[in-house]
């Protein structure tokens, strides 16, 4: 796998590469660290990288403004910053974690685990997306996920184990950044198709989707064909 350590002070730097190196160890293929956006920018458009850790203040410039010139490239981030008041906006570019500075050598290495842990490394989606629970900023996994519902211009994320989780984005940006497995089925509706259980046929045209926690998730009629195809196929 190839890693670029975007930061601009060489102590931490360092420490970086060290745990990053110890955690990868025969696995890693090429390491390049860099101090300031363009010449990071440069290394993406030229060679392929599979992670990037990124701080947020690199010389008075933007840590955030590289992943809006990356656009779509299918790398993941982790962030490393010491402004943990900015995270929230970690919501928009989907990055797989966030880690405040100063860190542990434990917390670094969770968060580098969590790359370790996808099955497909280096897919255009993360395995974890980023959620308010409890007033805090936390990591789930998509697997854990059953449905999510609009909530005007912000989102209601439903777990497996019933409980409910609040998303910043609106449910349009928000599907950008789930896996293709979920399927929008409504206006204000996305589902996680990997825990479908029945499709339920109701009077005048309606129709409803049971899941392995909820039942009840209203379909669109636009959608019912094609769920009906994956729930028989």
């Amino acid at each position: 796998m190839n890693i670029l350590i975007l930061e601009d002070e060489p102590l931490i730097a360092r420490g970086l590469e060290r745990e990053v190196r110890a955690h990868f160890g025969a696995r890693l293929a090429t390491l390049a660290l860099h101090d300031n956006v363009p010449q990071a920018l440069a290394a993406l458009a030229r060679e392929k990288v599979d992670l990037l850790l990124l701080d947020l203040n690199l010389h008075g410039a933007d840590g955030y403004d590289l992943l809006r010139r990356a656009g779509s490239a299918p790398f993941q981030t982790i962030i490393v910053s010491a402004h943990g008041e900015r995270s929230i906006t970690a919501f928009e570019f989907g990055v797989l974690d966030f880690v405040a500075k100063p860190f542990s050598r434990e917390r670094l290495h969770k968060a580098l685990q969590r790359y370790t842990d996808q099955p497909a490394r280096g897919a255009a989606h993360a395995s974890f997306l980023a959620v308010k629970k409890r007033g805090v900023l936390e990591w789930i996994a998509m697997a854990d996920i059953d449905h999510v519902q609009a909530d005007g211009h912000y989102s209601n994320i439903v777990l497996r184990s019933g409980e409910h989780c609040f998303h910043d984005l609106a449910i349009d940006k928000l599907m950008a950044l789930l896996p293709p497995h979920f399927l929008r089925v409504h206006r204000s509706y996305i589902v996680n198709s990997l825990g479908f259980k029945r499709l339920q046929i109701g009077a005048g045209g309606k129709y409803a989707l049971d899941t392995q926690t909820s039942t009840g998730i209203p379909v669109s009629r636009s959608s019912y064909p094609a769920l009906k195809q994956r729930l028989l196929g």
